[in-house]
């Protein structure tokens, strides 16, 4: 069981570097555990909250919505669950996408230009 959701833990949101930041959105939080609920598997967060050292190391944008605990990566390993996923992101109004090979970038950061799909 989650400490932020039926399904989600906060550490699964936190600074992979450890230094402690794992304040993520919980609006955004809880819109993943509906698209979960939806989709009726488990979503694997590979990225949530970035400092600014982290994000830097693995390439973020300076403006990053992952610095401001807006924003998840979601695996995404195979075609089906990559269509899945993005029809139920659309449909819970994410206005930013981000599609890569292996995960999906999500962000609900009223701060940066919407709405937005890109490819990595």
């Amino acid at each position: 069981m989650g400490d932020l959701t039926k399904n989600f833990d906060r550490v699964e949101f936190a600074c992979p570097c450890g230094c402690g930041f794992d304040e993520i959105d919980l609006g955004l939080v809880d819109t993943l555990q509906r698209i979960r609920d939806v989709l009726g598997v488990p979503l694997r967060i590979n990225s949530g909250c970035r400092c600014l050292a982290h994000n830097q190391a693995v390439g973020g944008v300076p403006d990053s919505a992952h610095r401001r605990g807006r924003a998840a990566d979601v695996s995404c390993w195979d075609a089906e669950t990559r269509f899945r996923l993005m029809k139920a992101a659309l449909g819970f109004d994410f206005l930013r996408i981000g599609v890569a090979k292996t995960y999906m970038h999500l962000d609900n950061d009223p701060f940066l230009p919407e709405p937005r799909i890109w490819v990595y």
